[in-house]
């Protein structure tokens, strides 16, 4: 299932954010390994999003949620829409993931 960035619009698969993206980061290879093995509401802890952030990821209350992503241009902005549709979502969704990860893909979020 494809998610796309809030920002540029990119399309990103959910599984490899869920399982993939974390390597690209500056963590060790066992480092990624361990944050792999993490309930998903521990994968977004600060310290993780300092990671992402690092390369160019930056996600809403999910790591599904992309707002911004490595592909943007440097100075984008995201979609206040899109952010504000997406949050909702999230909230209405709750741990549903792969409900979450559908309904962005049917949405085009």
């Amino acid at each position: 299932m494809d998610v796309h960035c809030s920002t540029c619009n990119e399309p990103w698969d959910a599984h490899h954010l869920w399982h993939d993206a974390v390597f690209e980061t500056g963590l060790t290879v066992e480092g990624a390994q361990t944050w792999c093995s993490l309930p998903r509401n521990q994968k977004l802890s600060d310290r993780y999003r300092e990671e992402f952030r690092a390369v160019g990821w930056e996600f809403g209350q999910t790591l599904i949620n992309v707002v911004h992503c490595p592909s943007c241009p440097k100075d984008a902005q995201p979609n206040p829409e899109r952010v504000q549709t997406k949050a909702a979502l999230e909230d209405l969704l709750g741990d549903d993931q792969d409900g979450l990860a559908a309904a962005f893909e049917d949405y085009r979020l």
